[in-house]
């Protein structure tokens, strides 16, 4: 027995990404031709300039640039936005296929445990796509490292207990999950910091928000990738942090924890 289930990503409460629009989304990032991706989808010009132009005016950023700018039959291309889109779609379908596969081999309640585990909302607001390259064991703690799509490596410190349970080993894509509050923020030009946390990154402010005693400070470290930090209003004031301003971001490898599919 297997099932599969259409996904659908809503842009707003009534306009969402279909299978189609996904299909339609790639062949446009190979082609660089409005022309060419119908006629790879099998669909009419027209139809291909409708699906596009809704879903390009529902979404929260544009999908679609011109490769060169503003110059005229310069040819299309996907935003960075599109391809974060398409990449989570990608990843939330293979995350539901692996489930119904699990659920259809394995019809009992073990599985309906799993699906309830599944369905779980983690607090932690960044979440970090990346592949085991080596796990180092020690008496009590395995070190795991994992790399990003970029090349960045991370590090986090884990139980050996929990290293076994997950099933790490290397060559498996796991999650590197940890809070905004774990991120510690540094200007780029302070040479004399001096931190003892092992994952350090770089990037640029993307946006600094502001709330009643906390500042959400949103950090571009490039490859369509944003990591959150949360610092006090009075430090964020003190750092003078503003957009487009680069920085350094220190994680503790302790503070990472990790998730995989069972």
């Amino acid at each position: 027995m297997k099932a599969r289930i259409n996904l659908e990503l809503f842009l707003d409460d009534e306009v969402a990404l279909l299978p189609k629009h996904i299909k339609l989304l790639k062949a446009l990032d190979e082609t660089k031709s409005i022309t060419r991706a119908a006629a790879a989808v099998d669909i009419s010009y027209k139809n291909a300039w409708d699906c596009l132009d809704l879903i390009n005016s529902k979404a929260k950023e544009p999908l679609i640039a011109r490769v060169n700018g503003k110059r005229k039959n310069s040819g299309s291309e996907l935003s960075a936005y599109a391809k974060d889109i398409i990449d989570m779609y990608e990843a939330i379908l293979k995350i539901q296929n692996n489930l119904l596969d699990e659920i259809c081999s394995n019809p009992d309640i073990h599985a309906i445990n799993n699906l309830k585990r599944n369905n779980m909302k983690l607090s932690a607001k960044n979440q970090l796509q990346a592949t085991i390259t080596d796990i180092n064991i020690g008496a009590v703690n395995a070190q795991i490292t994992a790399k990003l799509s970029d090349g960045t490596l991370l590090k986090s410190i884990i139980t050996i207990d929990s290293q076994k349970e997950l099933n790490l080993e290397v060559g498996k894509e796991v999650l590197f999950i940890f809070k905004a509050s774990s991120v510690i923020l540094a200007k780029s030009d302070d040479n004399e910091l001096k931190i003892s946390a092992s994952n350090k990154l770089k990037g640029k402010v993307a946006k600094a928000t502001i709330g009643a005693v906390n500042a959400q400070i949103t950090i571009d470290i490039g490859d369509n990738k944003l990591i959150y930090a949360t610092l006090t209003n009075e430090s964020a004031q003190d750092m003078r942090i503003n957009v487009g301003d680069e920085v350094e971001l220190f994680i503790k490898a302790s503070q990472i924890i990790i998730a995989t599919q069972a």
